[in-house]
């Protein structure tokens, strides 16, 4: 009986988890949104016991901020995370290919083409979550054909992160300076996907490397940039009001005078 129990609990568990993973990196849930376990165990008819198990693992992915007395919230990856993340991800990656002498087998190319194939289906429709299970699914093969199994284990590691990673790019990519920093429109996904495997599929290690640090690193780079250009301009703008305050209350003082 308690068997039963914990397999139902387990199962509304992932039904919460893909539920509140899948409404945050749509952007249906907004960064720093207040969390209500009751409310949201109320919307799919579980108790609140699940919705704390996916809760908990959100915040491993990166998707959830918790505070002691204070509950959850929807977070973002931090831009500092992000650009490692995206490092560490296409390095392993890199090494990955030098090991199987940049070669996948039949089976992975249908994979890889198959995940294009998702991902041209979902192109332009906001639908952040399928795209990430469509990239997970396409750079799985990659490190696969390393035949290498802890470098398999260790880019899985990083795996829980990559929605995470594509809400930080696409909020990057959203933000009024993203222009400025690169006024060229950037690779769309489908692109950037077709550009790596057509290097796989000619056996070109050099230009496969050159695919996927245009992927990773400089993405992460642009990450990482952004938020630091967003800070800057905050406080400009801040110190913009203040100014305008002291202006104002000296005016308002010289008139009283």
């Amino acid at each position: 009986m308690k068997k039963d129990s914990a397999v139902t609990r387990n199962s509304y568990s992932e039904k919460a988890l893909l539920y509140l993973r899948e409404q945050i990196i749509n952007g249906n849930l907004h960064p720093q949104e207040k969390l209500i376990e009751s409310d949201i165990a109320q919307a799919l008819g579980i108790s609140r016991g699940p919705v704390r198990d996916a809760l908990k693992q959100l915040a491993v992915e990166g998707l959830v901020d918790y505070q002691p007395n204070k509950g959850c919230t929807v977070a973002l990856i931090s831009p500092r995370d992000a650009y490692e993340v995206f490092f560490l991800r296409g390095n392993l990656e890199k090494l990955a290919l030098e090991k199987s002498g940049c070669h996948i087998g039949d089976y992975g190319i249908f994979v890889m083409e198959t995940a294009l194939d998702e991902m041209r289906a979902v192109s332009g429709t906001e639908n952040t979550m399928a795209e990430v299970n469509a990239d997970e699914k396409f750079h799985r093969q990659i490190v696969l054909a390393s035949q290498m199994d802890r470098l398999v284990k260790m880019w899985e590691l990083l795996s829980p992160l990559n929605g995470a990673m594509f809400l930080s790019l696409k909020n990057a990519n959203n933000s009024p300076l993203a222009k400025v920093l690169d006024p060229t429109r950037r690779r769309d996904l489908v692109t950037s996907h077709e550009m790596i495997l057509n290097a796989i599929k000619k056996g070109d290690l050099a230009e496969a490397y050159s695919q996927l640090d245009t992927h990773y690193t400089k993405n992460g780079e642009r990450v990482y940039r952004l938020s630091l250009m967003n800070a800057s301009s905050t406080l400009e703008d801040t110190a913009e009001n203040s100014l305008h305050m002291s202006q104002s209350k000296a005016l308002l003082e010289g008139t009283a005078e």
